[in-house]
């Protein structure tokens, strides 16, 4: 009879030690699975550099259900995108991108990103072959600009092209 007692007590101990901690002790905030933390922005320096050599930005939504693009080649226009990125760090965790941007300098392209701002990230990734090189925050301006540039139409994805593929010949 001991000896199931004493198998039980062991059995026991065993469960509980390597039962995981459901409890948090505060090293397991939002922070830490921010990817972003892993990458530097691009410098106040670069982001100059590009406002003043960007002759063309191409923003292109990624959602299935917003069909758009937009491209930006005036000058005031291309600085006025390049202002919503932060110097700052952003916030990148498990979410999808919304939109990509292109950057190009008289047709080539110089420098590409993602980006994030839903389901708590706020981000714009930058890519080198294919690989993260650098994470900027997005300014509050710019996430209620893409939010609005790369929401839904009301009346649904492809209203358009359906009203000019239905329109009637005269008679």
């Amino acid at each position: 009879m001991s000896r199931y007692f004493t198998l039980l007590l062991v059995l026991s101990a065993l469960v509980l030690c390597c039962k995981p901690n459901s409890k948090s002790d505060g090293s397991n905030s939002s922070t830490a699975t921010n990817r972003a933390l892993e990458f530097e922005p691009l410098s106040a320096a670069i982001l100059s550099d590009m406002n003043k050599s960007i002759t063309s930005i191409d923003i292109i939504s990624l959602k299935k259900e917003v069909n758009a693009s937009m491209s930006f080649s005036d000058a005031q226009a291309i600085q006025y995108v390049i202002s919503f990125i932060s110097e700052e760090k952003g916030i990148l965790t498990a979410c999808k991108p919304e939109g990509h941007l292109v950057f190009q300098i008289n047709g080539e392209i110089t420098q590409e990103a993602d980006i994030y701002y839903n389901d708590g990230c706020n981000a714009i990734v930058w890519n080198k072959g294919n690989k993260i090189s650098n994470i900027n925050k997005i300014s509050n301006e710019g996430v209620d600009f893409f939010k609005n540039f790369l929401k839904p139409h009301p009346n649904g994805i492809n209203d358009s092209t359906i009203k000019a593929n239905t329109v009637s010949p005269q008679k």
